[in-house]
């Protein structure tokens, strides 16, 4: 991810380095996912947090935790935290009061993200508007708890028109964090996508002139090519200098692919987007063996992508701190995840000085 306040209002590196480890998404209930059947017992559960603490994991992300009883929950929150594992829960639709966030916070949860693709109004369906109130719900029941909040972004073709207020909403509610995501969608196109995240970035910077810190968080590496021609245009020569250097060490370093997904029943794919291939099921292998199998081809090229990029990424000026952006994406727009990212808006120009260095998709 890419943190819009530390790199342009701060101008500064990473603290740390990323761990080498993928973040793991872990998708307690999703009927969608092929093959996916069978959820896991508790006790499967817990040694599956065993297994990725064992790897290293460090970063977990909890979602379609509403099937299952506030108690599982709250048990694997715990042993997530025994571990070690800084864990994050995405709720969903699921509207939770501030007695099941306190309880969630006891349990060790680090951060609530909720979703919000716009403004709740009388002309949306039912269930939209329902999910976006349930939402904020939860996000103002956080305000006094220990819990770290988050405020996630979609951006949509419909919803690019309320992404300022959505800020601004975050900002008001008292969000620790704002996460702009691209959702690969053919009515969005590049330059409108383009002027969203450079409002983004104003903002970012007019909220920390008005001392009002909150997080803007970029998911993933697409935008770090933007935001290096950003700062080239609006900061001074060193920061920018700075800028490109930090997104090229902290992205550069990161693993390949960054993301794993973990399905309901145990079965471990390369990331979001990649529902209809899974590498293996924890169920027969611990989560460090499925992700290391150097026999698996397709994780072998993930790892290595450079070569399998298309040649626009490859000649691309912005390839050492972008890298293609999602071959997830890809797949999911172009039944090929080694086509370019559907939602790049970038301006093409050519490299300086050869081929793109590689670095990790998102």
């Amino acid at each position: 991810m890419i943190r819009l306040d530390a790199l342009l209002c701060d101008c500064e590196h990473p603290t740390a380095p990323p761990s080498g480890t993928p973040t793991v998404e872990w998708e307690l209930a999703n009927e969608t996912l092929l093959g996916d059947r069978g959820p896991l017992s508790p006790a499967e559960r817990r040694a599956v947090v065993d297994q990725l603490a064992d790897f290293g994991v460090e970063t977990l992300r909890l979602s379609g935790s509403a099937d299952l009883d506030a108690a599982a929950v709250d048990e694997l929150v715990s042993r997530a935290d025994d571990r070690g594992l800084e864990t994050t829960l995405r709720p969903g639709g699921q509207r939770l009061d501030h007695a099941r966030l306190e309880s969630l916070s006891d349990a060790g949860l680090h951060r609530i993200s909720v979703r919000v693709e716009g403004l709740s109004t009388p002309l949306q369906k039912h269930a939209a508007a329902d999910d976006i109130d349930a939402a904020l719900e939860t996000l103002r029941a956080a305000d006094d708890t220990e819990l770290a909040t988050e405020l996630r972004f979609p951006l949509h073709a419909d919803s690019v028109t309320h992404m300022e207020e959505i800020y601004d909403l975050a900002a008001l509610l008292s969000a620790d964090r704002f996460r702009l995501t691209h959702v690969p969608e053919p009515e969005l196109d590049g330059e409108r996508r383009r002027r969203a995240v450079q409002r983004i970035a104003d903002l970012t910077r007019d909220a920390h002139e008005r001392n009002n810190h909150i997080e803007t968080v970029l998911s993933g590496g697409i935008d770090a090519g933007y935001v290096t021609e950003y700062a080239r245009d609006n900061l001074d020569g060193e920061c920018a200098t700075d800028v490109r250097e930090a997104l090229r060490e902290r992205l550069g370093a990161a693993p390949s692919p960054p993301v794993a997904k973990l399905g309901p029943a145990g079965r471990v794919y390369p990331g979001t987007f990649w529902d209809r291939y899974a590498l293996g099921t924890v169920r027969d292998r611990p989560f460090g063996a499925i992700w290391t199998d150097d026999s698996n081809p397709l994780l072998e090229r993930l790892r290595h992508e450079e070569a399998g990029l298309p040649d626009r990424c490859r000649s691309c000026q912005f390839g050492d701190v972008c890298s293609g952006g999602s071959r997830g994406r890809a797949l999911t727009a172009h039944d090929d995840p080694f086509e370019p990212d559907p939602v790049c808006y970038v301006h093409e120009e050519p490299a300086v000085g050869g081929s793109a260095a590689e670095s990790p998709a998102d």
